[in-house]
């Protein structure tokens, strides 16, 4: 900013002099004549810069923190200042600035000493870095004198001055973001706009920006090509460097400063980060590809029977409770959340495979979300191949999920018979059962409104209120009396609670209307067993079977309730027909061998126990039969 320096006018002005830059003043005449008749010189006011206390050296601080604008005022000449003067001229003393008139606000009493002197205090109405006077009036003249308060006096000056200093220290340092952080306090301080240092800090702010550029492309592509560094960790250094690029994007114009993105200072920037963005993309793709194909590569080619055999096993049994464990009725997801037990998730860690684990399912939510089948092409071909190895049907599992999402539902049926034929775990049925139930419902196009009552209910229930809860689920059942899955959730509703009669009515009415309702049966089980009613079990397994249900754990279970209903014959021949279905299964071999251990054929009960042992060495269940039946033999019991 210009400081213009007025000519003032002889005769009724006194020449203004700034005595020094840490205390300056001026001289106001008061009179042009004194003493008696006249006889005497004029009299004129000395006016400094000060503060409240009068502190020196004078600071920008110290000047500016009171509740006014400080001046002392000294008579010059050989007259002093007395009470009557403080008390009737001193007040006549005035500043103006551009025609506006600022009054004393307050003074201190009269400090003795040598010719005496007062602090008079102004209030903060005027501009302290423009030039401003001090007035008196003199014989209907109005003497005036012009003040210039220098910069390093102006409010703010301390704060400039040092974020200045950081900024350029910074800037020495090759401290670019931090010395750019700086240059913003400045201007984001409107109080600092009264300097000529804060234009000076948009200029430097820019160049800041510019190094700051220069100096993260040297330093990322630098990154990019060392072959010293692992590509996890080149990576990951790609990933720290793009959030500087876009923070120079989105940082440095700044409309509220007038930093435009137009700006011939500006574009050229701002131009080349873009294209080092891009360029820091395109190789961290790269890189990225080659990381991804090293980590999932062994998992899509296969193969259970080669070096990493057992890794390989453990990562299919994961990928195929992850992919189990999707909302299925969520078709309008925008990614695949997967979720696997802490088992499995301690298994990963401890084996070093979670980092291709969790690639392998980065890639095929990417694929889901460009509409692709979510699995690699080769994968499930290749684990087509391994089929033979796993004691679950894995490759079913994980076709009826790339079916699913693909869209290909007749496929995905299919597929899901093939589980549920050979699957020995319940919860992985109960999964697929809900993908079964849910293309039926798509299939059956149940309205939508349906669908929402189901929605409505849940809430009720969660409001304890289960009245309406209740009610909104037997409308589902009234609206549409041959949908079984609304008399499935009747009957979950009725379980929770507490009505098991009712309960059972609902999973019954659903298992009649969809005859492979696999859950619904299961549910019905349940309460059947509490009650130890196994003639209803045989009874509705029984009739499972010639409905087309013939799956292990149909078989399965029909043969614990015919042990139940001591019939150890009968539950042979359905545990028989369980292990053809799946003879990988350890609780069949037990359950077997428990029951030609109750008919007396201990040689056989041994023949199972020792088959559970081979199947998994680790347990102890089969151990402990196998004792109690050779104590048996041994005592001949």
């Amino acid at each position: 900013m210009n400081i213009r320096f007025l000519s003032l006018l002889s005769g009724i002005l006194c020449v203004a002099t700034i005595l020094n830059a840490q205390a300056p003043s001026v001289q106001l005449k008061i009179k042009e004549k004194s003493g008696f008749l006249g006889m005497g010189g004029p009299r004129t006011l000395k006016i400094e810069l000060s503060n409240q206390n009068r502190q020196q050296p004078l600071t920008s601080d110290s000047v500016n923190s009171g509740e006014y604008f400080y001046f002392l005022v000294t008579p010059l000449e050989d007259w002093k200042l007395d009470e009557d003067f403080a008390k009737e001229e001193i007040s006549k003393i005035n500043i103006n600035q551009d025609g506006n008139k600022i009054s004393i606000a307050w003074k201190s009493d009269l400090i003795k000493g040598g010719n005496n002197v007062m602090v008079l205090g102004f209030s903060k109405t005027f501009k302290f870095n423009l030039p401003f006077s001090f007035q008196y009036p003199v014989d209907e003249v109005m003497n005036q004198a012009e003040y210039v308060v220098p910069q390093e006096l102006w409010p703010g000056y301390t704060t400039i001055t040092d974020l200045t200093k950081e900024a350029k220290t910074a800037t020495s340092a090759k401290q670019f973001k931090s010395a750019i952080g700086f240059y913003e306090q400045i201007l984001g301080n409107k109080n600092l706009q009264i300097f000529p240092q804060y234009e000076e800090s948009k200029k430097k702010r820019t160049q800041c920006f510019d190094s700051f550029h220069n100096e993260t492309s040297l330093s990322f592509q630098a990154a990019a090509t060392n072959a010293q560094i692992d590509l996890n960790s080149r990576i990951a250094l790609m990933d720290g460097f793009k959030p500087n690029f876009k923070m120079i994007l989105d940082s440095l114009p700044r409309a509220e400063w007038n930093i435009g993105s137009l700006d011939s200072a500006i574009t050229p920037i701002l131009n080349q980060c873009r294209n080092s963005l891009a360029h820091l993309n395109s190789i961290r793709d790269s890189l990225q590809h080659i990381l991804d194909d090293q980590n999932v590569r062994w998992i899509i080619e296969g193969s259970a029977t080669g070096k990493n055999g057992y890794l390989y096993v453990y990562m299919i049994e994961t990928l195929a409770s992850a992919f189990s464990s999707l909302n299925f009725a969520d078709t309008l997801a925008p990614e695949l959340k997967v979720k696997i037990s802490d088992e499995y998730q301690t298994r990963l860690a401890k084996y070093d495979i979670k980092s291709s684990y969790e690639t392998f399912i980065r890639i095929c939510n990417e694929r889901y979300q460009t509409h692709l089948p979510i699995f690699p092409i080769d994968f499930l071909p290749n684990l087509k191949k391994d089929s033979i190895s796993f004691f679950l049907p894995y490759y079913s599992m994980l076709k009826a999920v790339n079916d699913y999402y693909y869209g290909d539902f007749a496929s995905a049926k299919k597929e899901i018979i093939r589980i549920f034929r050979t699957n020995y775990e319940p919860d992985i049925n109960s999964r697929f059962d809900v993908m079964r139930v849910v293309i039926a419902n798509r299939e059956q196009r149940i309205s939508p409104d349906v669908m929402k009552m189901f929605e409505e209910a849940e809430q009720l229930e969660k409001a304890k209120d289960l009245q309406n809860a209740q009610d909104k689920c037997r409308q589902i059942t009234l609206i549409a009396p041959n949908f079984a899955y609304g008399f499935f959730m009747l009957g979950k509703f009725y379980s929770r609670t507490g009505d098991p009669i009712r309960a059972n009515y609902s999973y019954q009415r659903a298992y009649q209307i969809d005859s492979l309702y696999l859950s619904a049966y299961r549910e019905s089980y349940s309460i059947f067993l509490k009650q130890s009613n196994f003639k209803e079990i045989i009874n509705m397994y029984s009739m499972a079977l010639t409905k087309g249900n013939n799956y292990w754990e149909i078989n399965y279970t029909l043969g614990v309730a015919f042990l139940g209903e001591a019939d150890p014959a009968h539950a042979i021949q359905s545990f028989e027909r369980a292990l053809a279905l799946n003879p990988k299964s350890y609780s069949t071999n037990i359950q077997i061998g428990l029951a030609h251990q109750n008919v007396k054929n201990y040689q056989k009960a041994r023949e199972y126990f020792n088959n559970a042992i081979g199947l998994d060495p680790t347990r102890q269940e089969a151990v402990d039969y196998l004792t109690k039946l050779n104590e048996l033999q041994r005592t001949g019991r």
